[in-house]
């Protein structure tokens, strides 16, 4: 497991990520980052909708979790990092999940210097955590 220190764990950080971070798509997974002070933290979300039992869930998260770990001198400074998973990612070969997180390190300096778009909040009220400002 990841220490706590490179583990992104609020929601305050899953919600900014999803709401107002960049995304980059892959074949098993979409990886979503902003830039951060702090450093790189990084979080995995495997929805109970593409990943209907609680086994199938937690051994995607530990496949790609031991994937992040061997690339860690590769992971880009100063960013959060969510992979949002998808089915793949329980059937494919453990070097391509490595090449496939690869690919996706490689592709964030192209996207940050895309505009981002825009995306409406989610939320219904105006005090939740994406209608305020980043901090």
């Amino acid at each position: 497991m990841l220490p706590k220190s490179e583990r992104l764990r609020r929601a305050k950080d899953f919600a900014l990520l999803s709401q107002k971070g960049r995304a980059v798509f892959g074949p098993l997974f979409t990886l979503r980052f902003r830039p951060s002070q702090t450093p790189t933290k990084i979080g995995f979300v495997a929805s109970a909708k593409i990943f209907k039992t609680a086994v199938s869930r937690n051994r995607a998260k530990r496949r790609l979790r031991e994937a992040t770990r061997g690339l860690k001198p590769d992971w880009p400074k100063q960013m959060d990092l969510l992979f949002v998973l998808k089915p793949g990612v329980l059937t494919a070969e453990f070097p391509d999940l490595v090449a496939a997180m690869k690919h996706a390190f490689d592709k964030i300096p192209e996207a940050m210097t895309r505009p981002p778009k825009p995306r409406p909040p989610k939320a219904r009220r105006k005090t939740s955590i994406v209608y305020r400002e980043e901090v």
